[in-house]
């Protein structure tokens, strides 16, 4: 047997453990990657300590956890083509039948089978399917992935960062569904967050010429004013006293913002995402990215209809949107070196879930290195 080093949840809840499992064999669609780098973000620890919700279901126990991973491939499948070892790859966790309605059209996240591999899938009774084909996470010194799910990543991108691509992806999803691009102006809440710093680095690659942030941190609230000229960001916390759409309107000559992205994280209150969806400009548009926010949003027929306002969800990214992302940052188009990254080995990961548990701030990534 060749063995590999993984970091496995045996219960909910409990510390991962360290153990040496037999290192898989590629099938002929499949690529073994060596992982170089796994990132771990704040909700890592939501899903290892709350179990299932409504919404997901979690793979069986025990498991080798992680979402995502960069490394080199090592080895490809016999029918894989245009990849090869020694590549430098991002392997998107997200992963799909391939062969439904939705998967034909390029919209793999609205897959009902589909799964984020090792960390879980959709809350049917489909969504465990896959997850059962694709057991090993990022944790693990080698892992398993369909070939579709591998985006090669160019030599000007830091391996560290390219761990960071589910986040990233996501909020450069999240700003595509809100029409987001030059001249724009967007309203992101929760701001200080793994979404949110994303979020302004790519809201100022798209050139929008005015971003609105809101969080909890002001000395992170000041780092991110930071990220571009004077004037062009503009922060506020949730601590600052004065009526919130008030002061958006001031911030906007009184039209309001063109979109917003919304990625509070757990905990939040969704009656506050209310009413800075009222704060948009007519014709505005929402995208809604955390999923730990409490309660409903309400709004009544006819403000919907006469503001013209589009509210949409974005859980993940579509392999055309990471492709994209990808050549922006390669060229430097959207800036990410503001990440300060944290290394822990594999023995180390514990330590590393409390890192991310102590919140630390969208600006800090935390990477365990499996090979380490």
């Amino acid at each position: 047997m060749t063995g590999m080093r993984v970091a496995q949840l045996l219960e909910q809840g409990k510390p991962l453990e360290v153990t040496t499992i037999e290192r898989p064999t590629p099938g002929p669609k499949d690529v073994l990657v060596k992982v170089e780098a796994a990132c771990l973000v704040p909700n890592s620890i939501n899903v290892i300590t709350k179990g299932p919700g409504p919404y997901f279901t979690l793979p069986e126990l025990p498991c080798v956890f992680g979402l995502d991973a960069a490394g080199v491939i090592e080895a490809v499948g016999e029918n894989v083509v245009g990849l090869k070892a020694g590549d430098r790859v991002y392997v998107d966790p997200h992963i799909s039948c391939g062969n439904c309605k939705q998967c034909r059209k390029g919209r793999k996240d609205l897959c009902t089978w589909g799964c984020l591999r090792a960390y879980f899938g959709n809350g049917t009774p489909e969504g465990k399917a896959i997850l059962k084909q694709y057991p090993i996470g990022s944790l693990s010194q080698y892992l398993l992935s369909p070939d579709a799910n591998i985006a090669v990543i160019p030599p000007s991108i830091d391996i560290n960062t390219a761990a960071r691509f589910g986040y990233i992806g996501t909020s450069y999803a999240g700003l595509k569904k809100c029409g987001m691009g030059p001249g724009k102006t967007l309203v992101i809440n929760g701001v200080t967050g793994t979404l949110g710093y994303a979020a302004v680095a790519i809201a100022l690659g798209f050139g929008c010429t005015k971003i609105l942030g809101i969080g909890r941190n002001k000395e992170r609230l000041a780092e991110i004013e930071g990220m571009a000229t004077k004037g062009r960001i503009v922060v506020r916390s949730t601590e600052d006293e004065g009526d919130l759409t008030q002061w958006i309107k001031e911030q906007t000559n009184g039209l309001g913002p063109d979109g917003l992205y919304d990625c509070l994280g757990n905990g939040g209150d969704a009656g506050g995402t209310s009413k800075l969806i009222s704060s948009l400009k007519r014709g505005g548009r929402v995208a809604l990215a955390a999923g730990g926010v409490a309660g409903d949003i309400t709004h009544s027929y006819g403000e919907v209809m006469e503001q013209d306002v589009s509210v949409n969800g974005t859980l993940w990214f579509t392999s055309e949107e990471i492709d994209e992302a990808i050549e922006l940052i390669g060229a430097g188009v959207i800036d990410f070196s503001f990440l300060q990254h944290k290394f822990f080995s594999l023995d180390e990961v514990n330590d590393a879930f409390k890192a991310v548990g102590d919140r630390p701030g969208g600006a800090i990534n935390i990477i365990v290195q499996p090979q380490a």
